[in-house]
């Protein structure tokens, strides 16, 4: 599993009936599909009417075939979720301790020169690959290693998704101001018997799905999807492109209130309570403006701020102009409408994990600089 957002790496998929056979794997990543025997296929898909199919393929196995109301748990439907999305959710990178005599490659990241860690090359998970083989490419002529969850001999590497590390570099910079993967290392050593990795505080639909074969429960195919490279995003964020300034205003009247005149608010300048929501959350600002008609009107780029703050995940609005984008929308269209972009849920939730790994890396840096200085 991977070490960051605790999803498995070996994730089959049910291909639709008009997509080609290589839309289709099986927890092996097979070329051959998504093998399913017929009996379980009974159990899961024809006797509840899903409308699924059955292609033979091979002895007693045959190829899944998705429909729409596909109940099976032994692969997500492609009629829910696509090849594109998923893309990247079988890829293993491996963080590896040096040895002596370790030299640096040109290709080598600032924090691999720097600390006692480097990556292999990217491998795919297959359940059936043990020592993981075939990093491509073969970083520092590793070609295959052994990896491991919880604690273990230090030679056994540390596993996790190119794009879910992605994130904990962002977030371990945002924390820690440095890409701190001793401290990753360190907590896995620490932290990581198999009671406490399996405990981690995750996502109740990654708790469910953690059995000794990755259990594909529809309606979470999230999970799976990429959540750096995401279809569907940048279309999202240029219809929001050209919108109004970072002098305009957003407009909504507060409710009505009994006694306007008993309105503190009512009596200071517009520059004040500008200055005000300045320094108020999201809530606070809502709650002030169910309080106050003077808070009736806020300048739409105060949004930019509150969407940072709130989702430091949408890390893509940090790049996007000033006066570029109607900021309201955007918060709002982020907040409330981007559940069909689920690359964009997945990425929420991973962040989240790693948000408490690097907060109890923090913890234990902390309790060192206390037991040294004591």
């Amino acid at each position: 599993m991977c070490q960051l957002c605790g999803v498995s790496f070996a994730i089959a998929r049910h291909r639709r009936a008009d997509e080609p056979p290589s839309a289709a794997w099986d927890y092996t990543g097979s070329r051959y599909g998504s093998l399913i025997l017929e009996a379980l296929f009974r159990e899961t898909c024809r006797d509840t009417g899903s409308g699924c199919e059955l292609l033979e393929s091979e002895s007693s196995t045959y190829q899944h075939i998705a429909n729409p109301e596909c109940a099976s748990d032994n692969g997500y439907s492609g009629c829910r979720i696509s090849v594109e999305e998923m893309k990247g959710c079988r890829a293993v990178q491996v963080l590896v301790k040096k040895r002596e005599g370790w030299e640096p490659e040109d290709d080598d990241e600032d924090f691999e020169i720097k600390s006692e860690y480097f990556l292999t090359g990217i491998g795919d998970g297959s359940p059936d690959c043990v020592p993981l083989e075939d990093l491509r490419p073969a970083r520092h002529g590793i070609e295959s290693i052994h990896i491991a969850n919880v604690d273990c001999d230090y030679d056994w590497g540390l596993p996790f998704h190119p794009t879910c590390f992605q994130i904990f570099k962002r977030v371990s910079m945002l924390h820690l101001g440095n890409i701190d993967v001793q401290g990753l290392w360190e907590w896995r050593q620490r932290d990581c018997t198999f009671e406490e990795f399996v405990g981690f505080p995750r996502n109740v639909a990654v708790r469910v799905a953690s059995e000794q074969r990755w259990r594909h429960e529809p309606g979470s195919e999230y999970l799976v999807a990429n959540p750096v490279n995401i279809p569907g995003l940048q279309a999202l964020l240029k219809r929001l492109w050209g919108g109004p300034g970072p002098e305009e205003v957003f407009r909504r009247e507060a409710k009505n209130l009994e006694n306007p005149s008993a309105d503190p608010f009512t009596t200071l300048p517009t520059e004040t309570i500008s200055m005000v929501v300045e320094y108020l959350s999201s809530e606070d600002i809502a709650n002030l403006r169910l309080a106050t008609r003077a808070a009736r009107e806020l300048p739409t780029i105060l949004f930019r701020r509150l969407l940072l703050e709130d989702m430091p995940w949408m890390w893509e609005a940090e790049d996007v102009p000033l006066g570029d984008v109607d900021w309201y929308k955007l918060y709002c269209t982020v907040k409330f409408g981007w559940v069909g972009l689920k690359g964009l849920m997945n990425r929420k939730r991973i962040w989240k994990d790693v948000e408490e790994i690097v907060r109890r890396i923090e913890k234990d840096r902390r309790s060192k600089r206390k037991m040294d200085s004591d």
